[in-house]
């Protein structure tokens, strides 16, 4: 009888414990903020340059982010963030002239690969605030300055991305990446003037460590934003990155820029000009970068959600002949709620290098959760 007594006892503590448990879990869980966002579109070439040639039409997922947030104490917090899309490949295929009929070499893109998952941030982070200076530290899988600055403010992330973001799409080689391994502060002035300072790995999100001899570098950043007025953001930044690309120790990448934005509920609109430098195997090459953008919901006027789009990107390799790339695109949308929104998108991209422009077709949406 005692140890029927002492085994229901034992039991009872058990699942008591157990449940104890399971409600602390529970509640750690609840702290957590957890949040998503999808990118989804479909997409169709209308360019006719090449009647030999299938055009692109295809539905697609862009991005899907996954986000997870913690806070410690009232400074102490972290962040995860998971991004999922596909990785574009690039190979070299022979094919022939139609008009010469003699054979060449030419780069192919496509997306072949499966859909691929990457840690896009990974940090801790600790804020404190002052009487006239709020600071901000983190450390970890980070976001670069500048190309978060334009994501944040234009809020057309959605749509496409930023051309410092996506540099290679219109001069031919790319300058920053969106996130980065490393260390991050930015000291704010009465919330008028932010002083941004990074230190990272120089390679990006995607990529850690690739260079067969080790360790390429490490890149840095400098970055001013004034605030005059709420919504309006003036900003400068620099980024420097010596590379040993190509086995020279004297080979880097770097790019100043300057621009604005303004933001409201009904319009953000903004612009940069970008001046990067790439020296890659002892070539020095020198750019000429521009993008430009405008948002505008007109709930606020008209009491519908309307979205209108527009798009104007400039690139040009100022030491390579027929290099300069137009790109402009316009749309037009609907937000079907708060956590909805879908667009009609045109865009028009005009190439030295070749004959025709290319031309293309897009719905995109956008889903948060």
């Amino acid at each position: 009888m005692k140890f029927l007594k002492g085994f229901v006892y034992m039991a009872m503590m058990t699942f008591a414990t157990a449940a104890f448990a399971q409600e602390a879990v529970k509640e750690e869980i609840k702290d957590i903020k957890i949040s998503g966002k999808a990118y989804l579109e479909w997409n169709k070439e209308l360019s006719n340059y090449d009647d030999t040639t299938e055009h692109q039409n295809t539905f697609e997922i862009k991005r899907v982010y996954l986000d997870f947030k913690k806070e410690f104490d009232s400074v102490w917090s972290a962040r995860v963030t998971t991004d999922v899309g596909q990785v574009e490949s690039e190979d070299e295929i022979e094919v022939t002239d139609t008009q010469s009929g003699n054979p060449e070499t030419v780069d192919v893109k496509a997306k072949s690969d499966p859909y691929t998952v990457y840690v896009k941030y990974a940090y801790i982070q600790a804020k404190q605030k002052m009487d006239f200076v709020d600071a901000n530290f983190k450390f970890g899988m980070i976001g670069t300055p500048l190309i978060g600055l334009i994501d944040d403010k234009s809020d057309y992330r959605w749509v496409e991305q930023n051309y410092v973001d996506q540099a290679k799409n219109i001069i031919g080689t790319s300058i920053d990446s969106s996130a980065d391994m490393g260390v991050s502060v930015d000291l704010s002035f009465f919330k008028m003037v932010k002083l941004s300072g990074s230190l990272v790995n120089g390679e990006g999100y995607k990529k850690v460590n690739e260079d067969e001899l080790g360790d390429d570098g490490k890149a840095y950043y400098g970055m001013l934003t004034i605030t005059p007025v709420k919504g309006l953001d003036i900003f400068g930044t620099y980024r420097n990155q010596i590379t040993d690309d190509g086995h020279g120790s004297d080979n880097y990448s770097r790019y100043m820029a300057f621009g604005a934005s303004y933001s409201t509920d009904l319009v953000k609109v903004g612009a940069m000009y970008v001046m990067p430098e790439v020296k890659k195997g002892g070539v020095e090459n020198e750019y000429t970068l521009v993008d430009s953008w405008l948002l505008a919901n007109l709930e606020s006027v008209i009491n519908i959600p309307i979205l209108i789009t527009g798009r104007y990107s400039y690139g040009e390799n100022e030491d390579v002949d027929d290099s300069e790339v137009t790109i402009w695109a316009a749309g037009l949308g609907y937000a079907i709620n708060k956590n909805i929104r879908v667009m009609a998108y045109y865009q028009d991209a005009d190439n030295d290098a070749k004959e025709d422009p290319e031309t293309t077709f897009y719905v995109k949406t956008e889903v948060v959760f």
